[in-house]
């Protein structure tokens, strides 16, 4: 790095404070924060990339002591230059440049003045990050050179201990918060074609982090540093019915299928509301709904994606029953039975799905109708399901636009001949 290579004049007394701007005192901290997405090794050449520490020990006159300024492994450590903040206190020739730990002499004057505890070393240097483990840096004094050169407990007289020099944390976050929208059974346009109130079913924000980290030469870091043209954020999960998706503050996705949304955002902030804008026509789907960021990171920089993240559900109201196998084998009767023992009548819809293969011809006239309040409606299946091209089974689904605890389904199956009858109560997707 490129750093600042004033020396410092004065004695402290008192408070162990830095002297050097943005400087690392490793009595009082904080660290300096890079950027975690930069590629490794950097060359860090940010000027206040420099570390400050108070001797902790009283010198006698003429007295010489050995100092080593140690740090993690992954830090290199070139071009070393050790100051004195006093004239009181001689620092000697800097051995060790090219690796993490370097020792010294550090002679007392004579006669010697000040407070030498608090006199204070600055150690400038060009320093290369090698990977995005903690940097922790260590200032102890020991008895003979030999001592400060092999470092350890051996000789030591004073240490500082490890201490917070340099920390590699993530310059972005990409968040979600997953929500909840209801799919209406008694929408306008139909059933499940719109939502009871709001189309939100969840929060994404993309954005630079509080208290954003530096660059290697010092400057913040930007989003324009770190994302390239490309970057988008999809959202995953049933858009068989939306005519389009939209993220407040931001906008329309760029491209919608029926299962994924895909917003191209290259190096911008994205916050807001997860939309799903229903074509009101089709039945929206109950599904759960994943947020991911696919990153394009620039020159210089690795960027993982984040996600799949949890960012929301759409739920539908009222009822939905189901027999898995509805069947309609010659000279039997094949039945759905419908119970409601509210005060109102209400609504239903029949739809039908069946085996790859088998197409199934339908009656729309019967696949509606409704269920009288505290009444029964039987349903012949024989007039919904009018053919089909494979065997005589397919699936019914069956909805019903009341209260899920007022509303029940049976589906039987009867042989006049023999009397034998088979009922199953109809299933409730998702509970069974």
């Amino acid at each position: 790095m490129s750093l600042n290579k004033k020396l410092l004049a004065g004695t402290i007394a008192g408070l162990l404070i830095s002297t050097t701007a943005g400087a690392v005192n490793l009595n009082t901290g904080p660290a300096r924060n890079y950027a975690q997405e930069m590629n490794k090794p950097v060359a860090i050449t940010d000027a206040a990339d420099t570390i400050e520490v108070a001797v902790g020990y009283n010198f006698s006159p003429s007295e010489v002591r050995y100092a080593r300024i140690e740090c993690s492994n992954n830090l290199t450590i070139a071009n070393p230059v050790v100051a004195s903040s006093s004239v009181d206190l001689v620092v000697g020739s800097v051995n060790g440049a090219g690796t993490p730990a370097l020792f010294f002499s550090l002679t007392a004057a004579d006669p010697l003045g000040g407070a030498t505890q608090a006199i204070v070393m600055t150690l400038t240097s060009d320093n290369t990050l090698t990977s995005n483990a903690n940097v922790d840096c260590a200032f102890s004094l020991y008895d003979q050179p030999s001592q400060a050169q092999a470092g350890g407990a051996t000789g030591q007289i004073y240490t500082t201990g490890p201490k917070a020099f340099i920390r590699s944390i993530p310059s972005f976050e990409f968040l979600a918060n997953p929500g909840q929208a209801i799919a209406d059974v008694e929408a306008f346009d139909g059933a499940y074609t719109d939502f009871l109130s709001g189309n939100e079913f969840g929060e994404v924000y993309f954005d630079l982090v509080a208290n954003e980290p530096y660059k290697a030469d010092g400057s913040l870091i930007t989003m324009a540093d770190l994302f390239a043209a490309g970057t988008n954020v999809t959202i995953a999960g049933d858009f068989s019915a939306a005519a389009d998706v939209d993220i407040d503050n931001w906008g329309t996705a760029d491209t919608v299928t029926d299962d994924e949304a895909n917003f191209i955002i290259g190096n911008s902030w994205l916050w807001g509301d997860i939309g799903y804008i229903p074509n009101y026509a089709d039945q929206i789907l109950e599904s759960t709904y994943t947020a991911t960021l696919d990153a394009v990171a620039n020159a210089g920089y690795t960027i993982a994606d984040v996600g799949p993240l949890d960012a929301g559900e759409i739920i539908r109201n009222g009822t939905q029953l189901q027999a898995p196998l509805a069947q309609l084998p010659a000279n039997w009767l094949s039945r759905v039975v419908i119970t409601n023992t509210g005060a109102l009548d209400r609504p239903y819809e029949i739809s039908v799905f069946g085996e790859t293969g088998n197409t199934i011809s339908t009656n729309a006239a019967n696949m509606t109708g409704s269920v009288p309040a505290n009444g029964t409606k039987v349903v012949d299946l024989e007039t919904v399901l009018t053919g089909f091209t494979g065997a005589p089974r397919a699936t019914i689904n069956l909805t019903v636009a009341g209260p899920n605890n007022q509303i029940q389904g049976l589906y039987q199956i009867v042989n006049p001949a023999s009397g034998s009858i088979s009922n199953h109560v109809m299933v409730r997707p998702g509970t069974n």
